[in-house]
């Protein structure tokens, strides 16, 4: 169904959470049910109607980690283009710290914490891949 409504649908509004805590970034592992199911990929995700980005941030990491937003910082948008998921989306990528206690839902079914060494190897949902190879890049090694 939202694979078949993203035909008729512009350019979406996302958001994708970075948190970095003792040099490991937090992934969200998709639930099989969902797009990209049972692959790895940042927490956030598309932008309710009359939301702000920041909104957008807090609501979908707390829906799908448990966790509460602290000092969440702009980094960059990022335009995630699809063609073989009909998908094109405004990505507002934030860096932030956090509260709380991880958790999962119904769409993430583990939450983990990865090595930047780590993430290099994997193959992440959507274009989260590329999200992460510009953070990094911006990040001392």
């Amino acid at each position: 169904m939202i694979n078949f409504l993203r035909r008729f649908i512009g350019i979406q509004s996302a958001t994708a959470i970075i948190i970095n805590h003792k040099n490991k970034i937090l992934l969200t592992k998709r639930s099989p049910l969902i797009t990209e199911g049972n692959k790895w990929c940042l927490p956030g995700g598309h932008s309710k109607k009359g939301e702000t980005a920041e909104q957008s941030a807090k609501r979908e990491l707390f829906e799908e980690t448990g966790l509460n937003i602290k000092n969440a910082k702009l980094l960059f948008v990022h335009e995630e283009f699809i063609k073989r998921l009909n998908l094109h989306a405004n990505v507002f990528v934030f860096l932030s710290d956090f509260s709380g206690k991880l958790k999962t839902n119904w769409e993430v079914s583990e939450c983990r914490w990865f090595s930047r060494q780590e993430i290099n190897k994997m193959n992440l949902a959507f274009t989260h891949k590329i999200v992460m190879d510009k953070y990094f890049k911006g990040v001392k090694k």
